[in-house]
């Protein structure tokens, strides 16, 4: 009879110790398979709240006073081409989500009670697709043109259904459609009007123009601001760059907590199943002293005795590793739609993860059976025989 046929029926003779090595190995691609997969589903799910609070990175012109910047008070300005400039740059990998804005003080805005008020107008650029990166999913406030939306302090003085007027540098009122009310805790824009940035700058008179590009800072080896600051400045010597540390360092620590639990958990829980295993492969071997005291004695080698305990271990390892990826994705898939409040509908099975699961088990539960298989070789057949 084969060796290979011998494992197979070893593996149904001993049904308990082969069920006991199956469920150490679902055990640990189910808790790998699921923690992995949540720890993306949590990624993404902080990208999204995140995505609430802005992104993280401004890049306006060199000399701008923060005060002055953040008051958006006198800005510079500087060419809205730089915002595709910087997209098409095949070096520029440091900043993503590009979006150039243009935002400046309205100082006698007239609402329909007739009341004067300084208000906020923003205008945005629709965000850059960066060609040499891979395509993402936007973070950009994209507004469309001909419409506006408003913030919570002036959708109060405006009633439902009416446009929103305002008038231009060239003295001629514009009206827009009102497409969105935000709620209130917006920040600045709480009393300001967002724009598609082609309207504000025909209103403004300012076309071609913007003060700031807003960005998503990537986490990087020597530093977020340093590397983003390093890579514009490469390009446009008149730029600056600062960050908005608390959005940033807020999405950063997600990633890191998911990284650390997981980096934890899962070589916790598969050592702790290998040592198991290999317990179960030595009482296995123990038991079945004589059984290959008599292959050796029939004259099968060393390299059968060691192939055949591996073997089962191989077999084991890849069946309880596929059993438990889809295991481990069913587990993600039901906790992560109680968890998750964004992302709950997008967590499936990574695939990419399924083909490492194809090796990664079958090997570990190979390198745990590899003490019991050398142990097995070192059975001698006509001592092991002669005992009672």
């Amino acid at each position: 009879m084969s060796p290979f046929r011998l494992v197979i029926k070893e593996i149904f003779y001993r049904k308990v110790n082969s069920i006991v090595i199956l469920v150490t190995v679902v055990i640990a691609s189910t808790v790998s398979v699921a923690i992995y997969t949540l720890s993306k589903a949590s990624e993404n799910e902080t990208r999204k709240i995140m995505r609430e609070q802005g992104l993280n990175l401004y890049i306006f012109p060199k000399g701008t006073s923060l005060i002055d910047f953040y008051s958006v008070n006198n800005l510079s300005t500087f060419p809205e081409d730089y915002v595709d400039m910087l997209a098409e740059s095949k070096t520029f990998d440091a900043v993503r989500h590009l979006t150039g804005i243009l935002q400046v003080k309205y100082p006698d805005w007239k609402d329909p009670n007739g009341s004067s008020h300084q208000i906020l107008l923003a205008g945005y650029k629709d965000e850059a697709m960066q060609r040499y990166l891979p395509k993402q999913e936007i973070m950009g406030y994209d507004v469309p043109k001909g419409s506006v939306r408003i913030g919570a302090l002036l959708a109060r003085n405006i009633p439902d259904g009416m446009p929103f007027s305002i008038t231009g540098t060239d003295g001629f009122m514009r009206e827009f459609t009102i497409a969105e009310r935000l709620d209130e805790g917006k920040g600045m824009i709480d009393q300001g009007v967002s724009f598609n940035l082609e309207d504000l700058q025909q209103l403004l008179g300012m076309q071609g123009q913007i003060n700031k590009i807003e960005a998503l800072g990537c986490v990087c080896h020597d530093g977020r601001i340093k590397n983003a600051r390093n890579q514009v400045q490469a390009i446009f010597s008149d730029l600056e760059v600062t960050e908005m540390s608390s959005i940033a360092d807020a999405r950063e620590n997600q990633r890191l907590m998911m990284n650390k639990y997981g980096a934890f958990i899962i070589p916790f829980v598969i050592i702790s199943c290998l040592l198991l295993t290999g317990l179960l492969f030595y009482q296995n071997v123990n038991s079945r002293r004589r059984e290959i005291g008599l292959m050796k004695a029939m004259g099968r080698g060393n390299g059968t005795i060691l192939l055949m305990v591996l073997s089962k271990a191989f077999i084991l390892g890849l069946s309880g590793g596929i059993a438990g990826f889809f295991a481990g994705s069913l587990i993600a898939e039901y906790f992560g739609k109680e968890i998750f409040k964004f992302t709950a509908m997008s967590i499936k099975p990574l695939w990419s993860l399924f083909l490492y699961t194809l090796v990664l088990f079958p090997l570990l539960w190979m390198m745990a059976g590899w003490a019991p298989a050398l142990y097995a070789t070192q059975v001698d057949a006509a001592k092991t025989l002669n005992e009672e």
